[in-house]
């Protein structure tokens, strides 16, 4: 047993180094919390949508020099972890003596920022967000709602979430599965809902009401609205524009990986497809009235 154990110590089963990893975070998290009060706070949050290019846009930010990366990409402070209180939230950002640092060293301004895609369909995240982040710029990715859904849908599979395998069934069942939920978040800020957050496939794809409940508590020219098709198919502009927009001097990564692609998945039936395109017609007109600027190819 002895020799057992000292092995171990020496050389840990996958078990035992979870353990350990799991045991460093949590005590470099607290060490983070106690020194909460020294930490910054965002200048910019990516706000959603999910499976729209976010995970790509947040790679390309951090690596700017002037951009220092959140400690997790997606902190969900404004939708999931509320209750945990701002110093938490500071947490997960860095000192402002590292910034001060860099500052000095590379003669720019430097910022930091999270990406979480999830704050822009949850109902309380705007208000949340205007109390403690009033000037924070965001960025706002939209990509075709019914691509968006399904690739959403396709990545729940795969990650174990859903145990639903047929697209069509979930979203004939989604409206049974997120039912009450949306109405109690907006009304039990304590309240978090697993069902809304990860069932909502045809429901995340309304952006105008999603975007107009952001427009309430923000003017628009503090949240930049970006087509993800065009951003695929050419980012540098748009990342060009999106440095600018966050007060950022111009520069651009070597290369422009794409991150967390979904792979490959069998595609809708074209009657399903045309049927969802025109669910969602007068969301999008609606959409594109709002923001000002219409997004090519979301009827197809």
């Amino acid at each position: 047993m002895c020799k057992q154990t000292r092995n171990e110590l020496i050389m840990p089963s996958k078990k035992n180094k979870s353990i350990i990893n799991q045991f460093l975070f949590k005590g470099e998290e607290q060490l983070r919390l106690i020194s909460s009060a020294s930490r910054v706070l965002p200048a910019y949050l990516i706000i959603g949508a999910a499976k729209c290019g976010t995970t790509s846009l947040y790679n390309y930010l951090i690596q700017h020099p002037a951009v220092f990366a959140s400690f997790k990409k997606e902190v969900h402070y404004f939708d999931y972890y509320f209750h945990k209180g701002e110093n938490w939230f500071r947490a997960h950002f860095p000192k402002k003596s590292e910034l001060d640092r860099r500052e000095t060293r590379i003669g720019q301004h430097c910022i930091t920022g999270e990406s979480s895609p999830y704050y822009l369909a949850h109902p309380l995240s705007p208000q949340r967000v205007k109390a403690l982040l009033p000037n924070v710029k965001m960025i706002c990715m939209l990509r075709n709602p019914v691509d968006r859904a399904i690739s959403s849908f396709n990545n729940q599979v795969r990650l174990g979430i859903e145990p639903l395998t047929d697209f069509e069934e979930a979203i004939r069942l989604e409206d049974t599965r997120i039912q009450g939920h949306e109405e109690r978040l907006r009304n039990d800020p304590s309240y978090s809902s697993f069902e809304h957050k990860y069932f909502s496939y045809i429901r995340r794809g309304c952006y105008a009401e999603q975007l107009e409940n952001w427009y309430q508590h923000f003017p628009k020219e503090q949240i930049m609205v970006i087509q993800s098709e065009k951003f695929y198919a050419d980012p540098a502009p748009y990342f060009k524009e999106v440095v600018k927009f966050i007060g950022l001097e111009s520069w651009e990564p070597e290369k422009y990986t794409v991150f967390n692609a979904g792979g490959e998945y069998d595609k809708m039936s074209d009657p399903l497809r045309r049927k969802l395109l025109d669910y969602y017609q007068t969301h999008n007109e609606k959409l594109f009235e709002i923001i000002g600027q219409r997004f090519d190819n979301w009827d197809k």
